[in-house]
């Protein structure tokens, strides 16, 4: 009487990276499907049969990729049947497992004892905020996936998971905090089971958590004839799982050259495209996007009153209209604001930022708590502190990502470098070597928004990654053309998951015929939509398997972080690849040939924070990286110092003819268990130096090396030396160190430095020839 009773245990199929788990129930006149997606899905297809054999069975019901539930109103009283749901992945199509039920008997009743707010993971409670994905556990007995859970303004409510004694959603908040009623039903709209409330908390980040974003192009930004979208648009956008929208704007093209009014047309336009936004359940921005370069291209070493004009007119007039608008309406200073690599000009840019901040808050209404966007510039180093404001904890920052130009919008070779196609380790093509993108891969995403993170998110100001896209290459064709495809999706997915995962939110710069048609709302790339909202990306066309997900790290004591991720289908085995800098794993595995999904690594530093990422392996190659998970290891630090050498050679490299290689040793040290070991085989005078560049020092800090040397070298000085952003040069000399034992050197950077630095240098001159080790310790720099 199982399938008769009530649901059976879900029945599960995987294939192209994505799990269904399908179960059936029998009711009294019709028999009622259900299932769970795990992963990325373009279409899906329920088949039935009288048998549990799937080659006789019929196709009964064709349904988009959004449906997780389907009644079979046809299904006759008595024969007991059974389902399958084909389902449709960028890799191909596969079925789910087999489902069986039997119309015409009464399903026992489901007893609901509790419905709890849970982290993600379902492990512990956790109270539900605005803005941020919502898990709910309901537990009872003899439950089944036809119930429906309704939690008031919570939008978008999932069923992720069902058993007979558990049931798993999920949801996002609406845009009001308090009581919000709880209601588990025998079905959707059906009888009331079980009736509570539970309390939803104000947000703590100004957009949803995690953010799917993307950018209305230059729709509303463009004077050259670009259609303005049509409604459906924003439905399109919003049932396809994008949760934000970022409008650009062009107020000096559309307001009077002498009063700076706005034309009230105009102004009618961005206020239906923030009108639709909202009614589509999405956040909305809009800004000052190029707009002429009035602003963006017009910052000099002191401000213009032409240029403050404007800005207090404009935002006077945009603030004053949306004045009645809550905290879904952000509103953005600028765009991509140039100061020319010029610390006066990014003064300048921040007195503009100022002046506002200043002309929004004295507009009234809503606008005195919204929440404000100030464009980054140059390195994020160069943008420490914020402008003041009278409402605390309103300003966020943003930063844009085309990174590397070549590969994501570069369409043709230019003099200057080729137009690089493939992205990713493992989406590299062999038949077009000198197209692939040779760096600036997954690692040099990672430790830009972990600069990002500690700069920003760490210190509670939000980031916007405001536009990003990978286009893509129109003029390849055959396999070089699936390659790049796959790689430009794959890159798209990685930044979102990055950016996400850095506490980062990113918006897509999409076009008016991708991922929608901006007349119809037309889903025209649904490939790229599931990159971008949470689904796959295709695999290397080479036949290696899928990115692995869900990867997790937990510290397991002073030396041990365990890791658990995803299994991946078609995978025979995984690689773990480690580093404490985020974006900074190596080239080669640290563990290699991993048959499970789990790995306990040990013998780590103690008080170290580690980052890792994981792929999967098969016979045809390896897959993407996974997303970047980081835990530390408890305990005290032996070495603190910002380069201890303690775990591996941080980055740091060597040049010049003498020195024969660098690693890690045991053999001395200043602090800690080890230091970095400097081989040197010198056949006669010259030198050689120790090498890093990227850095980003403080102004007028003072940094000390500690170098150890044996006795019988012929190093006859030491020379640290730096240049910073813009190649200014400073160095200092030391004389021969002493002969085993510590030396001491150190560089004072000047009061004026810039920094990233283009490189920090330790060398080492010799007077004759020589072939020992010299060992390198605990740098480290005092700020001023």
């Amino acid at each position: 009487m199982g399938a008769a009773m009530g649901a059976h245990a879900q029945s599960c199929g995987s294939g192209g990276g994505t799990s269904v788990c399908l179960s059936a129930t029998g009711n009294t006149t019709n028999i009622q499907l259900g299932w769970t997606v795990a992963g990325g899905v373009t279409g899906l297809q329920v088949y039935r049969n009288t048998s549990s054999d799937p080659n006789g069975r019929q196709r009964i019901a064709q349904l988009s990729a959004g449906e997780r539930s389907y009644v079979d109103t046809a299904a006759a009283v008595g024969p007991r049947y059974w389902y399958w749901v084909r389902f449709t992945t960028a890799a191909g199509s596969y079925n789910s497992g087999a489902a069986e039920a039997q119309a015409g008997a009464t399903a026992p009743p489901a007893t609901v004892a509790g419905v709890v707010s849970t982290t993600a993971d379902f492990s512990a409670p956790a109270t539900p905020r605005m803005n941020q994905l919502a898990y709910y556990r309901v537990t009872g007995s003899k439950l089944s996936n036809t119930l429906a859970l309704d939690v008031a303004d919570c939008i978008g409510m999932r069923l992720l998971a069902s058993s007979s004694t558990e049931l798993r959603f999920q949801c996002m908040p609406g845009f009001s905090e308090g009581t919000k009623a709880i209601t588990v039903k025998a079905a959707s709209g059906g009888t009331a089971l079980y009736s509570n409330w539970i309390s939803v908390q104000a947000a703590t980040s100004p957009l949803p958590v995690p953010t799917y974003g993307f950018n209305l192009g230059n729709s509303l930004e463009a004077v050259w004839g670009y259609a303005y979208p049509g409604a459906a648009v924003y439905t399109s956008a919003a049932k396809s799982g994008f949760n934000a929208v970022r409008i650009p704007c062009a107020w000096d093209s559309n307001a009077d050259p002498a009063t700076h009014k706005i034309n009230a047309a105009y102004m009618a336009k961005v206020k239906e495209a923030v009108d639709r936004s909202i009614a589509a359940g999405m956040h909305v921005m809009i800004n000052v996007h190029w707009d002429g370069g009035w602003l963006d291209s017009n910052i000099g070493a002191s401000t213009d009153p032409v240029v403050s004009e404007k800005i207090v007119s404009y935002w006077t007039q945009i603030a004053t209209t949306f004045a009645g608008y809550d905290n879904r309406l952000l509103f953005a200073a600028a765009n991509e604001p140039d100061i020319h690599n010029n610390p006066a000009h990014a003064k300048t840019l921040l007195a503009y930022y100022q002046t506002f901040i200043n002309t929004v808050r004295a507009a009234g209404g809503k606008n005195s708590n919204r929440w404000l966007v100030l464009q980054g510039f140059a390195d994020p180093s160069w943008f420490p502190t914020l402008p003041s404001d009278t409402t605390p904890g309103r300003l966020m920052v943003e930063y844009h990502n085309y990174t590397p130009f070549q590969f994501t919008q570069l369409q043709g070779d230019a003099s200057w470098g080729p137009m690089l196609n493939y992205w990713g380790r493992a989406y590299h093509y062999a038949g077009d070597p000198t197209h692939n993108v040779p760096y600036v891969e997954e690692g040099e995403t990672d430790s830009g928004f972990q600069q990002l993170k500690e700069q920003y998110v760490d210190k509670g100001i939000p980031v916007l990654v405001g536009e990003f896209q990978a286009a893509g290459k129109g003029s390849l064709t055959g396999t070089a053309a699936a390659y790049n495809r796959a790689s430009a999706l794959y890159w798209n997915k990685y930044l979102v998951d990055s950016a996400n995962g850095h506490g980062l939110s990113p918006f897509y710069w999409s076009t008016p015929n991708s991922p929608f048609n901006y007349s119809t709302g037309a889903v025209s790339g649904q490939d790229i939509i599931d990159a971008l909202t949470g689904g796959v990306a295709p695999p290397p066309p080479n036949g290696a398997p899928y990115a692995v997900t869900g990867l997790v790290a937990k510290s397991a004591g002073a030396g041990q972080v365990n890791l658990s991720w995803k299994p991946v289908a078609g995978a025979t085995s995984y690689r773990l690849y480690r580093s404490t800098e985020s974006g900074y794993e190596p080239t080669d595995a640290s563990v290699s040939n991993i048959a499970g999904t789990s790995y306990s690594d040990i013998g780590l530093n103690p008080g170290t924070t580690y980052y890792y990422k994981v792929v999967a392996a098969n016979a045809s190659g390896i897959s993407g990286d996974s997303s970047e998970a980081y835990a530390s290891t408890s305990g005290t630090n032996p070495d603190p110092a910002k380069f201890n050498f303690e775990t591996d050679t941080h980055r740091w490299t060597f040049s010049g003819g003498q020195i024969t290689g660098i690693a890690t040793s045991t053999a001395q040290k200043f602090a800690g268990q080890r230091s970095l070991a400097v081989s040197f085989n010198a056949s006669g005078a010259g030198s050689s130096s120790l090498d890093l560049s990227g850095l980003v020092l403080p102004a007028g800090a003072t940094i000390s090396f500690r170098i150890w040397a044996p006795a019988g070298h012929t190093i006859s000085s030491i020379e640290p030396y730096m240049q910073d952003f813009n190649w200014g040069w400073t160095q200092s000399w030391s004389g021969s160190p002493a002969a085993n034992s510590w030396t001491t050197v150190t560089l004072t950077a000047p009061a004026n430095a810039l920094s990233p630095l283009k490189r920090l240098s330790l060398q080492f001159k010799t007077s004759g020839a020589w072939a020992g080790t010299v060992y390198v310790d605990s740098i480290n720099w005092v700020a001023p």
